[in-house]
């Protein structure tokens, strides 16, 4: 698709609603080609269109299946956060090529992210997608000219409301420059792909908000006695359709990103989704191989009222690769939003 005007309209809950920004029209209608956000599955691309706005500055167009990010809601529940999550990590991808000029063998490399939902997601009272506008706004973040760094700002409307706002600080690499970094670490090069991940027992689905074993990210340690309080063993299934939809040499960013959420869930059973904040920071290249702990604890307990933050950490051989706070509704305030199995 070339960066050319075309008129759309998005259809909301209460019809069909025009979402566009000054000069700029967007369309809703198919979504692009997979290539273009690094997807293998039609079916996990979200976004639809992209135009530039400004000097560093875009309006990007998304339609959100009404019953996705790993199928975990009902009918009436609102829909899943991390579809906002995932619909600005492929806007970095398709920004980096389309408007930066990033080559398409280019690896990139998830930094950090956070997201801050002001009002729920809408309901899936239909089974049509749901029409999402995101104003985009790149910020470089290295001066150097051998490297490609951003961090993406959206801010997110459904139906022209206002709903949000999302960030996420990526790096885009030349294929040899990623593989030296990737090289860095103890491991050796045949181990980061020849081993398999030991098997774990999954917690209880429902545990973690989810309604099959196949969802579910977290399994109990081996010794629960060397693990005592909020610790879990990070589950992987490489068949997994969403999770693993295209091949990957360490373990996937949005794997860790929901392995987080459902720690959260876990360490604090009185908490439930939707969660309206998290913030995500991403240190080491998880190695598929190798198993990975899950900690969760309660910020503050003693000050919990209506919302937690629950702070989370996800460590590999001694190393963390990746830490997040995030916030979630008791159950007293959003009950109504568990899983539908």
């Amino acid at each position: 698709m070339h960066d050319t005007a075309a008129p759309a309209t998005a259809r909301s809950q209460g019809g069909a609603t025009p979402l566009t920004t000054p000069k700029t029209r967007l369309s809703f209608t198919d979504p692009l080609p997979r290539t273009a956000v690094h997807k293998a599955a039609d079916a996990e691309v979200l976004l639809t269109d992209a135009r530039r706005t400004g000097t560093d500055r875009f309006a990007i167009a998304a339609l959100w299946p009404r019953d996705h990010f790993l199928r975990h809601r009902g009918t009436g529940a609102p829909s899943d956060p991390f579809l906002l999550v995932e619909s600005v990590r492929q806007a970095a991808i398709l920004l980096s090529h389309r408007f930066y000029g990033v080559p398409d063998d280019h690896p990139f490399v998830l930094c950090a992210l956070d997201f801050d939902l002001e009002h729920p997601l809408p309901p899936r009272g239909n089974h049509s997608p749901l029409g999402v506008l995101l104003e985009a706004n790149c910020v470089p973040t290295t001066d150097s000219p051998r490297r490609f760094g951003m961090r993406l700002e959206t801010r997110a409307y459904v139906a022209g409301q206002y709903i949000g706002r999302a960030s996420l600080d990526w790096e885009a690499m030349a294929p040899s420059s990623y593989w030296r970094v990737r090289s860095r670490g103890t491991l050796a090069g045949n181990e980061v792909t020849t081993n398999k991940e030991p098997q774990v027992t999954p917690l209880p689905p429902t545990l973690v908000g989810h309604c099959h074993d196949r969802d579910v990210l977290l399994g109990w340690e081996p010794d629960r006695a060397q693990s005592p309080g909020l610790s879990w063993r990070l589950r992987m299934n490489r068949d997994h359709p969403v999770l693993f939809d295209h091949h990957s040499d360490h373990i996937p960013g949005m794997l860790l990103l929901e392995a987080f959420r459902q720690a959260a869930l876990a360490g604090a059973p009185q908490m439930t989704a939707p969660f309206m904040q998290l913030s995500a920071t991403f240190t080491s290249f998880g190695e598929l191989g190798f198993p990975v702990t899950l900690h969760a604890r309660v910020a503050d307990p003693e000050t919990a009222g209506k919302y937690s933050d629950i702070n989370v950490t996800a460590l590999q051989r001694g190393k963390i690769l990746a830490s997040a706070v995030v916030r979630g509704a008791f159950a007293a305030q959003a009950a109504e939003h568990g899983a539908a199995c």
